[in-house]
């Protein structure tokens, strides 16, 4: 992949959080360069998926006291409700569909 595709699929993800961001009842997006770039749905879910563990690795410091481990993680987990939520639902294809970070997040958006 070149600089210039990991650019667009970069800000493709960040335009999908931006739009999932606020929204009551987050669905999934999906465009003609959505699929251009993710190639189906499953693969726009996956890159989510991704994104997300990267920003819980990156951001929770795990030599943190506990209750401020469960802080961050609460504060990060609001931030990315739509995205969590839409990564929560069933898939409708192969993916798994466990907790977006594989550690059990429904619990943190609710």
């Amino acid at each position: 992949m070149t600089w210039t595709e990991t650019h667009r699929r970069w800000q493709a993800l960040r335009a999908v959080e931006q739009e999932l961001w606020g929204a009551e009842r987050p669905e999934l997006p999906w465009t003609g360069e959505l699929a251009e770039i993710f190639g189906d749905r499953d693969g726009l879910r996956a890159a989510l998926r991704y994104r997300w563990r990267l920003a819980v690795s990156a951001q929770l410091d795990t030599h943190l006291p506990e209750r401020v481990l469960e802080e961050q993680r609460r504060l990060l987990a609001e931030r990315a409700r739509g995205v969590l939520r839409v990564l929560d639902e069933p898939a409708g294809g192969s993916l798994d569909t466990g907790s977006a970070d594989g550690l059990g997040t429904s619990h943190a958006v609710a």
